[in-house]
């Protein structure tokens, strides 16, 4: 009975973390390129396409900025050479999420039908 609960809540927050994690990785490859773009002379030649791409980083930095603020605030006490780390811790503590996740499916399946697995 439990398992009819809990099964789908878990599948949700599995989908949840895989969104998140796809939000800050389109959000850093996409921060790479316009910082990129805007020290070259893309910013000037092809200026629609700059816009396009500079609101496309103001939308993706929007999503992702809510799940890397925790990160960012407990990086700050260390000296990290300007280099944000939080994109990265936060992908971390995803992968873990879904492991443990994984692992709480795994023996929630065993104890509904422990001849299957």
């Amino acid at each position: 009975m439990a398992a009819e609960i809990i099964l789908p809540v878990l599948n949700v927050v599995l989908i949840v973390l895989r969104v998140i994690n796809w939000v800050v990785l389109f959000w850093v490859l996409l921060s790479w390129v316009a910082f990129f773009a805007s020290q070259t002379s893309f910013r000037w030649r092809y200026r629609s396409a700059f816009n396009i791409l500079m609101q496309l980083n103001d939308i993706f930095s929007r999503m992702a900025h809510p799940f890397l603020k925790p990160f960012r605030r407990f990086l700050r006490r260390f000296d990290t050479a300007g280099i944000d780390w939080s994109p990265m811790l936060l992908w971390l503590t995803v992968i873990l999420l879904e492991a443990l996740i994984g692992g709480i499916q795994r023996a929630v399946l065993r104890a509904t039908a422990p001849g299957l697995f």
